[in-house]
């Protein structure tokens, strides 16, 4: 049987040294991966020069180069759209913070799943870089569309099935895409990953195969709870500094939007999501009006008053005086 063509599509901004990583990365797999595509969101770090390098040497590798930053969510739905022009039978997605192992690919492939044509998208398990499992790149939906990571236990079988994936190692059938569409690049960053695997679980099966590993080295392990042993401990975990907010607010208003798409719209319960959040501002974070002002603009997004209108981080840095 003739193995399956699989394109990786790579999204990268600033972060030059973790590209080259991933990209030798994917060139470097036991099973060969067919094209890699780069989406490059508007860096000035030297990662487009370095990209130049690459496709001199390796015919298999093309950029995308956007002309400003379109945040993961454009990027990827560009990455997706090219490729997906291309006809390829897997579309195999991540961040330039992503690194597969050597065998990540041909695990996928090898796999039961793989060849089940219900199973529209299959990804791998994902380690930090303190060698940890982060077990919230998978999950499962409560019966109110809050995100619930697997139980560890999960991850002793050889694979399980989940309801929403992050894009660190997603791997999309092409007829699946065919039938969901693309990512919503409106989102900008965060959440757009859980929306589009959550389109891809109603048409069919999404399986984790336990034994394709990926490392993701945003340096954050958000399932390692540490507990404080002060109140001032306590107070400094809860801190919302307002350099943040601009992502926090920003994968608030796209859950917001994502619950409303698969639920129905819910107002009542959005205003409430946000009034807690703003809440919490107020008392944990720096009270600036420009924060407040930030989450409601983003509350009359997610709610469909306005058009979606992403603050880009760049535009948020100068509006706060930050140099």
């Amino acid at each position: 049987m003739k193995p399956k063509s699989v394109a990786a599509i790579v999204v990268s901004y600033n972060r030059r040294a973790l590209l080259q990583e991933c990209i030798e990365a994917l060139l470097a797999q036991t099973q060969t991966v067919d094209a890699i595509f780069v989406i490059d969101n508007g860096s000035s770090d030297g990662s487009r020069e370095y990209l130049d390098a690459v496709k001199a040497n390796q015919d298999t590798v093309f950029v995308v180069l956007a002309e400003s930053n379109t945040g993961g969510a454009g990027g990827f739905a560009t990455g997706i759209t090219t490729a997906f022009s291309k006809g390829f039978d897997w579309y195999w997605l991540m961040d330039d913070d992503a690194e597969p192992m050597p065998d990540a690919l041909e695990k996928l492939m090898a796999s039961e799943d793989a060849a089940r044509t219900e199973v529209v998208a299959m990804c791998g398990s994902v380690f930090g870089i303190d060698k940890r499992l982060q077990y919230w790149h998978q999950g499962t939906f409560d019966s109110r569309m809050r995100l619930v990571t697997p139980m560890p236990e999960l991850h002793t079988n050889a694979s399980f099935q989940t309801d929403y994936m992050s894009f660190v190692g997603a791997c999309i059938r092409h007829d699946a895409i065919q039938r969901v569409g693309f990512p919503a690049r409106e989102y900008f960053v965060w959440n757009d990953d859980v929306e589009y695997t959550a389109r891809l679980s109603r048409i069919g099966e999404l399986r984790c195969v336990t034994a394709s590993h990926m490392m993701h080295k945003d340096g954050e392990n958000r399932d390692l709870v540490q507990r404080p042993h002060s109140i001032r401990e306590w107070m400094e975990t809860r801190r919302m500094p307002a350099a943040t907010q601009w992502k926090h607010a920003c994968g608030l208003r796209n859950y917001v939007d994502m619950v409303f798409r698969h639920r129905g719209p819910a107002p009542l319960w959005a205003a409430s999501l946000f009034a807690r959040r703003l809440a919490r501002v107020l008392v944990f974070g720096d009270r600036r009006v420009s924060v407040i002002a930030l989450y409601l603009r983003y509350f009359v997004q997610a709610v469909g008053r306005r058009q979606f209108e992403t603050v880009l981080p760049a535009d948020w840095k100068r509006s706060l005086g930050d140099s």
